[in-house]
């Protein structure tokens, strides 16, 4: 009898998971909040990560539903790296696929077709819709292969990883509980109290962890200045592949702008790294990584909001997430251990707010995304700056100076091994209100290096020798580990790290 009883209990625990579990099926969803004239007038699309097969005969399924009987949807696939351009620059390689008028019950949707071309990209029309439309359950095969083609096509993941829409539409792409049309709750990712330190590279390698929007890409166009003479001993490991210069993701290369992506500018971190550099033993580099956004909020780099917050976003937005497969901050990350294996990752560098202007809780938006990045890499909180630039002030026609006042005073309350660098007198490029000329991001880089000078200083002691005998060198001035850091050999004031040392004869 108790036997029974427990099978009984064990029965229905078993239907309770069951039922919990399809308590949320998700799906996709695209709103609209008006009709428009033409098909063409909004596009959802999907790149396949594969291209299709020219000629193969193919099969896509999908069940949908919409909030307005009898609207059309359209499928056309598209070669999107066809060089065939229309007259309007983009594909004309597209295959113009039969519509389907659909109901606000769900249906199973079939199109079979032979390939044209080598298609890379699934395109659905929608443009008379005034509501939304709802797709589950997507299935493209080869009917040769048989394999699905289309990841995440029931959406269990809860990502939009893959989907977009041209820049210039205006209906938004969401995940949401197919039956409640709720979007799903993300649980933020748990980071423990403590954690075990990373072995890391070379201690005289020093790694520099560098992100945030368009002023860490860099909006100013490099100068004959910038693009000579740049140390061997700076370094850059490329974040995405380049195709001019030639960079491989995840190679070292001397650090010639531009350092975040192809087609970006000039950044604070150039003259970031040059001066360490030149103001560093000779025997220590220094390697930087730069992962940036033009446009980015803090939560493009946070892991319960970045699928969302992409999939709203314009176009050429999503064009730049999509070269980091929509996921900075991992990135990030998948970059940053692979530096530790030569080097030592020494702090980071944040350039970010200028989209979250004047936000109360962007401090503690970015302190939750510096504790993850340090229990990613293993690194230690306490010895990893993490050094925050102001935005163009308003003196100088910054538009989103609102920042400076509101959201940095409060970083280095809620984390303390934060620094603010500040960009009092630095001048914008004239041309907008939220950028620095290239001039300006030299001496902003200069001014975040002063700040890691000043820490890293800090970080050894100070053995002063005095060398009378040599006439050319009055004092020398060694680290910790025997290095030289300075010389005199005139009396007077020098400073090293905070000390200000007196040297006479």
């Amino acid at each position: 009898m108790l036997m029974k009883k427990l099978l009984l209990l064990f029965t229905v625990l078993l239907s309770a998971i069951g039922a919990q579990a399809a308590d949320q099926n998700l799906c996709i969803k695209f709103t609209t909040t008006e009709a428009k004239e033409n098909a063409w007038d909004y596009m959802s699309f999907y790149n396949l990560s594969a291209q299709m097969i020219k000629d193969k005969a193919y099969t896509l399924t999908a069940k949908i539903k919409t909030t307005q009987a009898g609207v059309e949807f359209g499928f056309w696939p598209i070669w999107n790296e066809s060089p065939n351009r229309n007259e309007y620059k983009g594909s004309a390689d597209v295959q113009y696929l039969e519509a389907y008028k659909l109901t606000t019950e769900w249906q199973t949707y079939t199109w079979k077709f032979n390939a044209k071309f080598p298609h890379d990209c699934l395109q659905f029309v929608f443009g008379k819709l005034n509501g939304a439309i709802y797709m589950d359950d997507i299935v493209l095969k080869c009917d040769e292969v048989g394999v699905n083609c289309v990841q995440n096509g029931d959406f269990a993941e809860n990502s939009t990883k893959g989907w977009g829409k041209p820049s210039w539409h205006s209906h938004t792409i969401t995940i949401v509980d197919s039956d409640s049309d709720t979007t799903p709750e993300v649980k933020e990712p748990v980071v423990p109290d403590t954690w075990d330190f990373a072995e890391q590279g070379d201690p005289n390698f020093h790694i520099y962890l560098c992100f945030g929007q368009s002023n860490m890409e860099g909006a100013a166009q490099p100068e004959a200045q910038d693009q000579s003479n740049v140390p061997e001993r700076f370094q850059m490991m490329a974040a995405v592949n380049y195709q001019n210069p030639k960079r491989t993701k995840g190679e070292w290369y001397t650090a010639v702008p531009p350092l975040c992506r192809q087609g970006t500018g000039l950044t604070p971190v150039d003259y970031f790294g040059r001066t360490l550099v030149e103001k560093l033993p000779e025997n220590v580099k220094v390697g930087v990584i730069v992962v940036a956004a033009g446009g980015a909020k803090i939560e493009l780099y946070m892991e319960e909001h970045k699928d969302a917050y992409i999939a709203g976003e314009a176009g050429w937005f999503q064009n730049i997430c999509a070269q980091y497969d929509n996921d900075p901050f991992g990135r990030l990350v998948e970059m940053g251990k692979q530096a530790q294996k030569v080097g030592t990752i020494k702090g980071i560098l944040l350039h970010q707010g200028e989209s979250n202007n004047g936000e109360a809780t962007w401090a503690e938006k970015v302190k939750k995304v510096y504790m993850r990045l340090c229990y990613q890499l293993g690194l230690d909180p306490a010895k990893t700056p993490l050094l925050a630039g102001e935005t163009l002030h308003k003196d100088q026609g910054g538009g989103c100076s609102w920042h400076n006042e509101a959201a940095l005073p409060k970083l280095p309350q809620v984390l303390p091994n934060s620094y603010v660098i500040s960009a009092e007198g630095i001048p914008g490029n004239g041309q907008d209100a939220w950028h620095f000329s290239a001039a300006g991001y030299r001496e902003l880089g200069r001014r975040y290096a002063a700040k890691m000078l000043e820490l890293l200083n800090a970080e050894t002691s100070i053995d002063i020798v005095d060398t009378d005998t040599d006439e050319s060198s009055h004092l020398m001035i060694y680290d910790a580990n025997g290095r030289l850091r300075t010389s005199a050999s005139a009396p007077g004031f020098y400073i090293v790290g905070e000390k200000k040392v007196l040297v006479g004869r």
